[in-house]
Parts: structure tokens; sequence; C-alpha cells
């Protein structure tokens, strides 16, 4: 009967292997879409801006970026550098509306140069991001950085790192790596650990798929056992979405925030179920027994989603998110603290 059951174990975990296995070499090398969103060209020939296409060197592997430059204003720009979120999205059609609105729009009009930067394998980036981890993610962000510091148009000194969503996470720990980045905006970005903000993903999924009790218990503990066993075996493979969630969902952002002198503007959303606000504010309560440093500012966007749309409860964000309105209160909140520094 034991080697029965070991027979059966073992069948178990072999087939589980090939199936993730299968998942994983499948997202190595699935095609990432070439093409912009169809609005994308003429949305930004419309901004009042000098717009540069070039490649950044990521120790050999070349990155997809452009540069907006606003017309008029200071001859030297403060700039920013934006790191979107998971996800295979380009930039050019990342989360309907949000880099227009909260990074392009905002940015451009405020007289700051504005770096979008496709991850590896996204569009026309070589590479492939799921070989990195956060901390990987976060050198890519820095070595842009470095692209744009010696650009004479770009004041080298005032350059900030913005990040949505797992951006905040990499935005995060990339301050933390370099004290002359002039301040860091964490949107929607968690300061718990990837798997807890992962629990809290699969909690939600249950509550807004109609579950409760035992049964919204048993999703999200199943949920977890797959991740975890994901993990263990991107362990052994090491490649593909299974490597990537082997190398990054362990990570932990409480040394960088430990670390960080930079200012850091953390913009939380009320109705995200994603990234829940009272657990983050928790968290860094909890890292900071209570007396959270003077350089970093949180708030709460009252009734938006993850991508800051405005909902009625927070399970409307399942729905397609651009039948609701655009939060203002972001780009205000925005407006205040820049203003702070002098921006």
């Amino acid at each position: 009967m034991k080697k029965r059951n070991m027979l059966i174990t073992t069948g178990l975990l072999l087939a589980g292997g090939l199936f993730y296995g299968g998942i994983s070499v499948y997202y190595e090398f699935y095609p990432a879409p070439k093409e912009p969103s169809a609005t994308w060209e003429s949305y930004v020939n419309s901004l009042n801006a000098q717009r540069e296409a070039f490649f950044v060197d990521a120790d050999g592997v070349k990155l997809e970026s452009e540069l907006f430059i606003p017309n008029g204003g200071a001859s030297k720009k403060p700039a920013i550098v934006f790191a979107p979120g998971s996800g295979d999205a380009l930039y050019q059609n990342y989360s309907p509306g949000f880099i227009e609105t909260y990074i392009l729009d905002f940015f451009i009009s405020h007289d700051f140069a504005v770096l979008l930067v496709n991850k590896r394998g996204m569009g026309l980036s070589e590479g492939l991001y799921t070989d990195l981890s956060i901390e990987g993610r976060a050198e890519d962000v820095l070595t842009s950085v470095k692209a744009i510091q010696a650009h004479p148009r770009i004041d080298a000194s005032k350059i900030g790192l913005v990040g949505h969503s797992e951006g905040g996470w990499t935005v995060t720990y990339a301050a933390a790596q370099n004290p002359d980045i002039a301040f860091f905006i964490n949107l929607a970005g968690p300061t718990i650990t990837r798997m807890e903000q992962a629990v809290d993903m699969y909690t939600f999924e249950a509550i807004c798929s109609g579950l409760e009790g035992a049964e919204l218990d048993e999703y999200v503990e199943k949920r977890t056992k797959k991740t975890k066993l994901g993990m263990k075996i991107g362990k052994v493979i090491n490649f593909g979405l299974l490597g990537f969630d082997y190398r990054s969902m362990s990570f932990d952002p409480r040394n960088a925030l430990e670390t960080i002198k930079n200012p850091g503007l953390f913009i939380f959303a009320e109705n995200d179920i994603l990234v829940i606000p009272a657990k983050n504010i928790e968290r860094m309560n909890e890292i900071f027994d209570g007396d959270v440093p003077g350089n970093f500012t949180m708030t709460i966007v009252k009734d938006a989603t993850h991508s800051f749309r405005l909902v009625d409860v927070p399970c409307d964000s399942w729905n397609e998110s651009t039948q609701y309105e655009m939060s203002t209160e972001v780009t205000t909140i925005l407006n205040d603290w820049l203003n702070e520094f002098g921006y």
C-alpha cells in the first residue's frame, strides 16, 4: 500500500511538473505584441513635446525607449522614468488612459521630461522580462536613468522614478540603491511581500466571484498552494514565468524601505483589490514602529481602483475599466506633493 501511495504521489508531482513546465515554456517563448494600440501615435503626436526614440543598453540587451521633452519652459528639464506593472503589456498598450493621464499629460504639463521604457521582451525590447526578478527590473530602471543623465536638455540632479503596481516595488527598490534619485512615486504599489500581495489578490478573486466562508478559504488555500508548487518547480527549471515566480515571489521591500532617504510618495486606491490600502499602510507602520520617516508621504485616493478609475465598490474593478472615469484626485495629490519640493 505504501509503495502504491508513493507511486501515486510521484505521478501527481510529475504531472504537475509537466503542466507547469508546459505553461512556463509557453510564457518563455510566446510572442509579445509588436504594435502599439491604434490610438497611441495620434495621442503622442498631439503632445506639446519633442519626442526622441532610442534604445537603452542594459548589459547588452536593447530596451525600446521614448523620451518626451516638453516644448518651452526651462532649458534643462527635471525628468521621470516610468516603471509599468506586471505582465506583458507594452507601455503603448498599458492600462487604458493610465500613462496618458497620470504620466505623460501630467508631467509634461509640469515641464518634466518623461522616459518610457518597454520591459525586456516587450515591443521592440530584446530579452525576456521573465528572466529578471524585481531587483533585476530595478537595475534596468537605473540603467535607463543613466541613459538620460547626460542629455543636454535634462537636469541630471532632478531625475525621479514613478512606478505603478509591481512597478511601485521596482522603483522603491531602485531608489534604495541610488541616493541620487531625486524622488520616487509609488502608484498603487505594495509595501507588503509579493506572496502576501498574491494572497490578497486570491482572496478578492474569491469574494468577487461570490465565494464566502469555507469555500472562500478553500479557494485561497488552493491558489496559494499552486503558487508555492510553481515556485518549487521554478527553482528547478528556473525559466519562464515559473522561474520568475521563484525569483520574485519572495520579494520583500522592507530592507529597501528601511534604507531609503529619497523623498517618496505612496498613493493607494480605496477600492483596490490587488493592493489593499489599509494592509499596506499597516505594513509601513509595522516596519517603522509607528513612526514612518518624514521623507515618506502616504495617501489614499477615494473610490479609486488599482488603475485609479472611480467605482462604487471594489469588485466593480473587474468590469471593463474604460466605463469608469479616471480620478482627478491623483493629479491633485501629485501636484501638491511636487510643489513641496519646488517643482
